[in-house]
């Protein structure tokens, strides 16, 4: 029989359950437990402790949560015994369920969370005696295929729809859920200009990831569609400005992050936009440039209406540092093509760069804006 926690000895006599004299003698000092969201009185926890099920069932449940069906596995008990044996742990509030699709898993309350006042000692003593006490070997041998079991029909979903599971994840949490989860590893405080911002495809996931986001473009139709995309998804920390990229509506050293996402071979002179990013750019911050890689695919660069036939990542580079950043690095990018594409289209490279500190660059700029 397994042991109970010390002053909580109980008895068997005649089929019946009786607390001994020991467990009634310390009712008076934990008169009540409250657990799961309702108060019971201490005789019922003692009561349904004195069996020893009952008591297995809670070591069980207190590492993991278990389904009835893995419980009836481990004791090797009918089912409608362990659900008697739930159903009593329950009502005295020593275990909590919930429902997972069509099962109900059972689990130990929290020994913290559920305690109140003069119940927390009691329900401490409780727990504390069940991380202590060792499962039999058997019951530990059944418990671990149990949980081998559960593991094994998890990896037979997987392989089953592995076919399917980027489309799934997509129809129920979008395309951007990932990027907004890289993004939560720069700072919140951030002040972020988005250059060229186009249609805003990136601007909700600026807008959840950084304090304020400014989003720059010279049309004004594209500027009224990301204007849309905010309205529709309530964003509220996102700033419209109408403006030549060669002359950006920012004053200096306003923003922490410049963005630049497949912009450059659209503007008439690279350098100067490079430029006014450069001066718009607090010193120490950052910059992001997307752009394709020199190409001569004709028929995407009449379809897209670009000016550049993309650049060579080097001469870039160079001209980044010369616009007043330091340490430009550049990576390939790499991309699926979209299924049903028409066109082939060029490869595309990332940047990253850092604004020179004043004492590497003292050289002051004109401000063009707020």
């Amino acid at each position: 029989m397994v042991g109970m926690p010390p002053g909580m000895g109980c008895t068997r006599s005649h089929q019946e359950v009786v607390c001994s004299e020991t467990a009634l003698d310390i009712l008076p000092i934990y008169p009540n437990i409250r657990m799961d969201g309702f108060i019971v009185g201490a005789e019922v926890v003692f009561r349904a402790m004195a069996d020893t099920t009952r008591r297995r069932i809670l070591q069980l449940v207190a590492g993991q949560e278990l389904s009835v069906s893995e419980l009836v596995a481990c004791l090797g008990q009918p089912q409608s015994t362990v659900s008697r044996h739930l159903k009593v742990l329950r009502s005295a509030g020593l275990i909590h369920d919930r429902r997972e699709g069509t099962a109900v898993l059972y689990a130990a309350p929290d020994a913290n969370g559920a305690a109140n006042g003069d119940a927390q000692p009691l329900q401490a003593q409780v727990f504390e005696w069940l991380a202590h006490e060792e499962l039999p070997r058997a019951l530990r041998q059944r418990l671990s295929r149990v949980l081998v079991e559960r593991q094994n029909q998890s990896h037979a979903f997987f392989s089953s729809v592995s076919h399917r599971w980027d489309q799934m994840r997509i129809d129920a949490f979008g395309e951007s859920f990932h990027l907004e989860g890289l993004s939560a590893l720069l700072p919140r405080e951030w002040v972020v200009a988005e250059i060229g911002v186009g249609t805003g495809m990136m601007l909700p996931v600026l807008a959840s990831a950084f304090r304020k986001v400014i989003a720059v473009d010279p049309v004004p139709e594209m500027l009224e569609a990301a204007r849309a995309r905010c309205e529709v998804r309530k964003i509220k920390n996102v700033l419209f400005r109408q403006g030549d990229l060669s002359r950006v509506p920012i004053s200096n050293e306003r923003v922490d992050l410049a963005c630049a996402v497949l912009v450059l071979h659209h503007v008439p002179s690279p350098a100067e936009a490079l430029a006014e990013m450069g001066r718009i750019v607090k010193p120490g911050g950052q910059l992001l440039i997307v752009e394709q890689k020199a190409h001569r695919l004709a028929a995407f660069h009449e379809r897209m209406q670009d000016r550049w036939w993309g650049f060579e990542p080097g001469k870039l580079a160079r001209d980044v540092v010369s616009a007043g950043f330091e340490s430009a690095r550049y990576r390939d990018l790499a991309s699926d093509p979209p299924r049903g594409r028409t066109v082939e289209a060029p490869e595309l490279f990332i940047m990253t760069a850092q604004r020179k500190t004043r004492s590497m660059n003292t050289k002051t700029k004109r401000g063009t804006g707020r």
